[in-house]
Order: structure tokens, then C-alpha cells, then sequence
């Protein structure tokens, strides 16, 4: 399985000397948002693989049941 940012993501360092405050301040914002994108795909991820996994448990266990008995 093979997980891609879908959102790029570069943090800035230093304000740079033709940047404004609002333009920079507005990028280290779109960064935050590609990261929140990011980290909530990721999650959400996560989530279904543990609902996956909670599914393959309980039918193994249902199988092993029905082996004893």
C-alpha cells in the first residue's frame, strides 16, 4: 500500500527580503492548511485500516470457534 501527500508542503524558514508580512504570513497559512489536509488523510487512513483489522480479528475468531466446536 502506497500513501502520497496530496497536498505539497514546504515550511517556510525566513520572511525573505521581497516578501511582504501579509504575503508571508498568507503562505505559512496555505502551508498549515496542506498539512491539516495531509494529517487528515492520513487519519482517516489509520481509521480504516484499524476498522479492517477489528473485522479480519472477529472473523478469524468466529473461525477458530467454529474449528473447536
Amino acid at each position: 500500500m502506497e500513501m502520497r501527500s496530496l497536498y505539497p508542503v514546504s515550511l517556510p524558514t525566513e520572511r525573505t527580503e521581497g516578501d511582504d508580512k501579509k504575503t508571508h504570513e498568507d503562505w505559512i497559512k496555505k502551508n498549515e492548511s496542506c498539512l491539516n489536509q495531509n494529517f487528515g488523510l492520513i487519519s482517516d487512513k489509520l481509521y480504516e485500516l484499524e476498522l479492517r483489522m477489528a473485522m479480519l480479528e472477529t472473523e478469524l475468531e468466529r473461525s477458530a470457534a467454529r474449528e473447536r466446536g
